[in-house]
């Protein structure tokens, strides 16, 4: 990694660390989408090694400046953080309608396993068998449409943001 590289991937890890403290600060989840920006901009410019580095490093640093209050840093930790490193490492399956199709089933694989496992703690952890109903199954659904959407617009937005205002190595 360059050192351009390497500068690039610690603004981009200050920044994220910003958008999860305030998330836990103001209990947002709006922040964490923009800190997810940041990740794959930097797993799109230095590679998948350099995001998951500013990952884990921006979500230590959120989490020991900004705690563990309402819970958004599990959500940075278990949802949006992965999902940015997802989009980015499956960033070469665009070619082709089938590799298109192959990228769509990685992520609502990962948006649905995501949803079983905040489903389940909410049920057996919580304590909450009496609300679950079918209401709650069609959601999961939605939320996996609307995620797997969602990972193909962050690679989309990511790529535009680069081709913009990030210089070709």
């Amino acid at each position: 990694m360059s050192t351009r590289g390497l500068a690039f991937g610690g603004v981009m890890c200050a920044l994220g660390s910003v958008c999860i403290i305030l998330s836990t600060l103001f209990h947002l989840i709006s922040p964490l989408i923009i800190a997810s920006v940041f990740f794959c901009l930097s797993a799109k410019k230095g590679g998948s090694l350099c995001g998951v580095l500013v990952v884990i490093t921006a979500n230590l640093i959120g989490f020991f400046v900004g705690g563990i209050g309402g819970g958004e840093i599990l959500f940075s930790v278990l949802l949006f953080s992965p999902l940015a490193i997802i989009v980015s490492a499956t960033e070469r399956l665009n070619k082709s309608l089938s590799k298109i199709a192959l990228r769509a089933i990685i992520l609502a694989a990962f948006s649905a396993a995501i949803y079983i496992l905040f489903a389940t703690v909410l049920r057996d952890i919580v304590g909450m068998q009496d609300e679950f109903g079918l209401g709650v199954y069609a959601f999961g659904a939605i939320w996996t449409v609307v995620l797997t959407v969602f990972g193909f617009a962050l690679d989309r937005g990511a790529a535009i943001i680069l081709k913009r205002f990030a210089k070709n190595d």
